[in-house]
């Protein structure tokens, strides 16, 4: 787990080190804790393996997993540098497709439910939407760390990007999406909660019930939403149209339905660019299913949500 002084410190450096050498510190800060980090390295590799399929040479596993480290370091980089990566930075460098489909949601008075991953810099899709003048709400899970919490919390907010934390998350989100704002969470990740059996990678994985049974709740559009890196320094915020399962299914089958349909977004995501997917956790050798618990704080704190 990244430590309270190791996030000061990464805020520290973001914050002071001309943006020229950022990246390349972050990447080489990233390089090292690839090496140091067996657990952390060993968990990329085997989820690397499964996404790569079975062609895959060792050497092709071994460069994305770098590339992992690298990318959750940029985006570390970015996310506490307000002050390179703040509203100008936004207009500049990313790009929106798809807001029609949220103005669409939001006409309709209900909110809109934007779903996504740890794919890239998530936060910053929360951040652009509330840049261009959205209401959003964002449910995060809480660090074990006050001191922590308070760091996310407080860069979140410069963003104009509310904060509730999954303890009190589900009826935040109800009373947001019911005043007709929009809400952001992550749904590719357990994080205590009731799960939902989806195919991932032709693999059985278990996502969060929370964001489905939200949507159901509420009459709320789920709007599958990825935040891509270009190869040209700028990033592509993508709102995907609402997903849609049959009315007539029982409820616990559309919540399967929405799952398994927000899982095959997210693979297409992942497969286009692997090392931009943050789990840094062995995904399928926790399946969840049946009864089996989620993976723990321990194993899942490498990444903050």
């Amino acid at each position: 787990m990244l430590a309270y002084h190791t996030f000061k410190a990464i805020s520290h450096l973001a914050s002071s080190l001309p943006k020229g050498i950022q990246y390349p510190v972050a990447c080489a800060l990233a390089d090292a804790y690839y090496l140091a980090s067996r657990r952390a390295r060993t968990a990329v590799k085997a989820n690397l393996r499964v996404i790569l399929g079975p062609d895959a040479t060792e050497k092709a596993v071994r460069r994305e997993a770098r590339w992992a480290f690298r990318s959750f370091g940029m985006y570390l980089c970015e996310f506490f540098g307000y002050r390179r990566f703040g509203p100008a930075y936004l207009d500049e460098h990313v790009r929106v497709i798809g807001r029609e489909h949220l103005d669409k949601a939001l006409a309709a008075g209900r909110g809109a439910l934007f779903v996504s991953g740890h794919y890239s810099n998530w936060e910053l899709g929360a951040s652009m939407v509330g840049h261009l003048g959205y209401p959003i709400l964002i449910v995060a899970q809480m660090h074990r760390d006050p001191r922590v919490n308070e760091l996310f919390v407080g860069q979140r907010a410069r963003h104009g990007v509310s904060v509730a934390h999954t303890e009190v998350g589900a009826l935040a989100a109800l009373r947001a999406l019911r005043e007709n704002r929009p809400v952001a969470i992550l749904g590719d990740r357990p994080t205590g909660g009731p799960t939902v059996d989806v195919e991932l990678f032709g693999k059985p994985v278990a996502f969060p019930q929370g964001p489905w049974r939200i949507a159901l709740s509420t009459g709320a559009p789920i709007l599958p939403t990825f935040v891509h890196r270009t190869y040209h320094g700028g990033y592509t915020l993508e709102i995907g149209e609402a997903l849609n399962v049959p009315a007539g299914l029982k409820r616990e089958e559309r919540i399967g339905g929405f799952a398994q349909a927000f899982a095959r977004c997210l693979q297409a995501k992942i497969a286009a660019a692997p090392s931009q997917w943050a789990a840094f956790y062995e995904v399928w050798k926790h399946p969840h299913a049946a009864g089996t618990p989620a993976p723990s704080a321990a194993e899942t704190a490498e990444v903050p949500a």
